[in-house]
């Protein structure tokens, strides 16, 4: 079930879309990696996501306002598989697991995050 409580931290009052929990959904989430005539998918682990941004976990620090692409797997709740275009807004240390990023979505292969409206309680 996905929920859309308010999140309460640093930077939240600034929010222009709700943000959904993705902890409990089975979604995940694959940064995607270029090398070569070759492509491979870095898992990173989901924590929320909105109309305008998502926020993961990542054993990697990523360069802020660098652009990287990600694979949405969320087949779970809405049957979707996306691709994303993503712009990092900030980093974090987070131990023991790597770090936490916050990114803003600038370009993804279709509108999807609607239908989240639907699955709401």
């Amino acid at each position: 079930m996905l929920t859309a409580e308010p999140m309460n931290y640093r930077g939240s009052e600034r929010r222009r879309h709700k943000r959904f929990d993705m902890d409990a959904t089975g979604s995940k989430l694959a940064r995607i990696e270029r090398g070569g005539s070759s492509l491979t998918l870095q898992g990173c682990g989901l924590v929320n996501l909105s109309f305008g941004g998502m926020c993961f976990h990542s054993t990697k620090e990523l360069e802020p306002e660098g652009q990287y692409d990600f694979l949405i797997d969320l087949r779970a709740p809405l049957k979707e598989l996306i691709f994303a275009r993503c712009t990092i807004r900030w980093v974090r240390s987070f131990e023991p697991r790597g770090w936490i990023i916050g990114s803003a979505i600038i370009e993804s292969n279709r509108a999807w995050l609607g239908a989240f409206d639907l699955h709401v309680h």
